[in-house]
């Protein structure tokens, strides 16, 4: 194995890649400098294919402050702690709680679309009871049954009110059981 760089074949590698894939195996070996002009093609290569997103998502965009922020060039900042709405969409955390304030519309969306819900309801207890399970199941079904009837998925809706019967069949049916005993 040399220890030359594969790219130049002049300056000594520093850089060691592996790439796995499947049951194939390729290597590579750069200079310190053949690794940073790959780096930054790599980067160039991966700004050129967000173009298309970032055209869609402004085409696409509901929120008319988002598409004033884009056209603008001037992003909003939150005034204590200096972070920006797009560190915020790159790193997925807030630098403060007054960034909640800063981006508050823009983040609703977000938050929705990530959570589910704009409501915190804490972790689930890795000890709860079967009951306690299944309830907290029927509370996220049943969000996520409100918000498919706001979006008119009337038959996403109808499979999810059906999955809630067929839980509360299940905690009704062993409640019956507990009380026989």
């Amino acid at each position: 194995m040399s220890i030359f760089c594969d790219e130049c074949g002049k300056n000594i590698a520093t850089v060691f890649l592996v790439k796995l894939a499947g049951s194939e195996i390729s290597r590579l070996q750069l200079c310190e400098e053949c690794s940073k002009k790959m780096e930054e093609a790599t980067e160039a290569a991966s700004l050129i294919a967000l173009v298309p997103q970032i055209i869609s998502g402004m085409q696409s965009a509901v929120d008319g402050n988002l598409q004033e922020e884009v056209f603008s060039g001037e992003p909003r900042v939150c005034e204590e702690c200096g972070t920006s709405l797009n560190d915020f969409k790159k790193l997925g955390y807030l630098g403060c709680s007054s960034c909640y304030k800063a981006f508050g519309d823009a983040l609703e969306n977000s938050i929705l679309e990530f959570h589910g819900s704009n409501k915190h309801t804490g972790k689930t207890p890795t000890k709860l009871s079967r009951e306690a399970r299944l309830r907290l199941k029927i509370a996220e079904l049943e969000r996520n049954l409100r918000k498919r009837i706001a979006e008119e998925e009337y038959e996403a809706a109808a499979a999810v009110r059906d999955e809630i019967r067929q839980i509360e069949s299940i905690l009704n049916s062993e409640g019956s059981e507990s009380e026989k005993e």
